[in-house]
């Protein structure tokens, strides 16, 4: 990861529909203690946003060990839905950091994570930190996740205004993070994606640190997003942090929602990138033939139909004995 300027990732395909993220090393800090990561795994594919503290006792390192760590548990293990992955990666994190805080000239160091991993139309939303994950519908922007800072808490029992504390003088004092001890609290929050009535979905999810919002407002970032494609937005919400002062790390990563976001599972499922990916794979790599794929699929849909059948002849029976008795 570059040290210095802008490191900025794209994926191929479209402008407005496809993901990108910008980490920036901000305009104080000699080192970017920021970390990100796009992650195909069995479980779905991952975006992963770590905020390092520690500063020469290793924060940029913990935010890279985090990183690594989660990488290989979501690639190492077939795990059957993202909760349970995304949970047992990012507890593999925190185990590797707690022991890599026992060297003396590591004690410090610690790192935020926030991430969302989508596996067909689930998605998960998981933190620990202040690292923060939005969703924008138009010019409407709502957090999905809460600080877990000293500040949070004090707004949460009433003592000071949500406007006084991203100035207060204990704003950034952490009540979680990844290598705090052998135990981490992780907050987890599913949504399902349904198929939006318009032609293009407005909505976004939006990962950063908090060198962007601590500087940058939310409607800001909302109308940054809502109104460009997720590469322009990551360039003008980076430009807007540092053109007023850029005094921490910015990193930020806008994912575009194929449909709208929703707390109910609509009841259908949809393919995970990453299952699409792997029937490609296997077809490109000749481990399967396209006409073997076809036949695998012709097999699946006729199944589908003898139990749809079986379904309706039971339903038949039912009304016919209940129209006897």
């Amino acid at each position: 990861m570059l040290e210095t300027g802008l490191e900025k990732k794209i994926l191929p395909g479209s402008q407005e529909t496809i993901p990108a993220a910008i980490s920036d090393i901000g305009c104080e800090r000699e080192i970017n203690e920021d970390r990100y990561a796009v992650i195909d795994s069995p479980a779905g594919r991952a975006w992963v946003v770590c905020d390092g503290m520690g500063g020469v006792s290793g924060g940029d390192l913990a935010a890279e060990l985090a990183i690594k760590a989660i990488r290989r548990a979501l690639e190492g293990r077939d795990f059957e839905s993202p909760e349970p992955a995304v949970r047992a990666a990012i507890e593999e994190a925190n185990r590797v950091i707690v022991l890599r805080r026992q060297n003396p000239a590591f004690a410090s160091m610690g790192t935020t994570v926030a991430g969302v991993i989508t596996q067909g139309n689930h998605w998960v939303i998981a933190h620990a930190g202040d690292s923060r994950v939005y969703l924008v519908r138009g010019g409407a922007i709502q957090q999905l996740t809460k600080d877990h800072t000293y500040v949070q808490e004090l707004v949460d029992k009433g003592l000071i205004a949500k406007e006084e504390a991203m100035s207060h003088p204990q704003a950034h004092v952490l009540t979680r993070c990844l290598g705090a001890g052998p135990q981490l609290s992780l907050d987890v929050k599913h949504l399902w994606c349904w198929e939006s009535s318009e032609e293009v979905s407005e909505d976004k999810i939006v990962i950063c640190s908090d060198g962007l919002y601590s500087l940058v407002d939310d409607w800001e970032i909302a109308e940054a997003v809502a109104n460009g494609s997720p590469q322009d937005s990551c360039v003008s919400l980076v430009e807007m942090a540092r053109g007023r002062g850029g005094y921490d790390n910015i990193t930020v990563a806008v994912l575009p929602v194929p449909g709208e976001l929703r707390d109910e599972d609509p009841g259908y499922r949809t393919e995970s990138p990453y299952e699409d990916l792997k029937r490609r794979a296997l077809v490109e790599t000749g481990k399967v033939s396209s006409s073997e794929l076809a036949a695998q699929l012709v097999k699946q849909l006729f199944m589908m139909l003898i139990l749809m059948l079986i379904g309706s002849f039971a339903t038949l029976l039912v009304m016919i004995f209940q129209s006897v008795g």
